[in-house]
């Protein structure tokens, strides 16, 4: 009984507050730049002597041997090299690198000022991840590079980095006939999309695996939205 009465008095304290529950877990800390891997990817040393890998959050920059991707990786270096940097992160890793926010001493965003420099995309597909504000300022970023025709922009066909990885060819979708902003592909197509129920990912039908889902674990929704509002999550290699 006195174990029922601790564990009464102090529930309180275990309960996870509002944001932890609705925006997911994120953690604040200091480290060292200690490698530049590619354009946003780094290697970091953290003040208690912890070392892991940084997936730049919110953006998807040229992989190496890709047009522009040593451009990007010297433009990384440049601003975060050696330095300290405050690191923003979530409560997600991809590829055993750890997702961050990656925050210069006077709080300069690094990852920001690689879409500013065109040498990043802003990261569509995980926009949603991000708060409004910054989802708001890197879409503007990217915006104002393309326009500029800046960096990796300043090719007449550039090539998204999930495209170099998964040898595919996707389009370039926006919002309206003027091209003023660019939009995840899904956000305009409204038509069936066919979900995987076993692995619970949604394909729309210009993916690669559209039609290699079997009928017995096949599941279609009539939009993205709804497959995601069900649970699914969009294939990685889909435009």
């Amino acid at each position: 009984m006195a174990r029922v009465r601790w564990l009464r008095r102090h529930a309180a304290g275990f309960l996870l507050p509002a944001a932890f529950v609705l925006l997911g877990f994120t953690s604040r800390e200091t480290a060292q730049v200690t490698r530049i891997v590619d354009g946003d990817t780094i290697t970091v040393t953290t003040t208690d002597g912890r070392q892991f890998a940084v997936r730049m959050a919110g953006i998807d920059a040229p992989e190496s041997g890709q047009a522009f991707g040593e451009a990007a990786a010297q433009n990384l270096s440049k601003m975060v090299s050696g330095r300290e940097v405050i690191l923003d992160c979530e409560d997600k890793w991809s590829y055993e690198r750890r997702i961050c926010k990656v925050m210069l001493p006077k709080g300069e965003d690094a990852d920001l000022e690689q879409v500013k420099a065109g040498l990043a995309w802003h990261y569509k597909q995980y926009e949603s991840e991000q708060s409004p504000s910054d989802r708001k300022l890197y879409a503007q970023a990217e915006d104002a590079a393309r326009k500029a025709r800046i960096g990796l922009w300043s090719d007449s066909n550039p090539v998204q980095p999930q495209d170099f990885r998964h040898h595919t060819v996707t389009p370039l979708c926006f919002d309206d006939a003027e091209r003023e902003h660019r939009i995840l592909c899904s956000e305009r197509y409204q038509g069936p999309v066919r979900g995987n129920q076993r692995s619970r990912i949604y394909h729309l039908p210009n993916c690669p695996n559209y039609n290699d889902i079997s009928p017995r674990n096949r599941i279609e929704f009539p939009s993205a939205q709804a497959a995601q509002a069900a649970g699914y999550r969009e294939a990685g290699n889909c435009p």
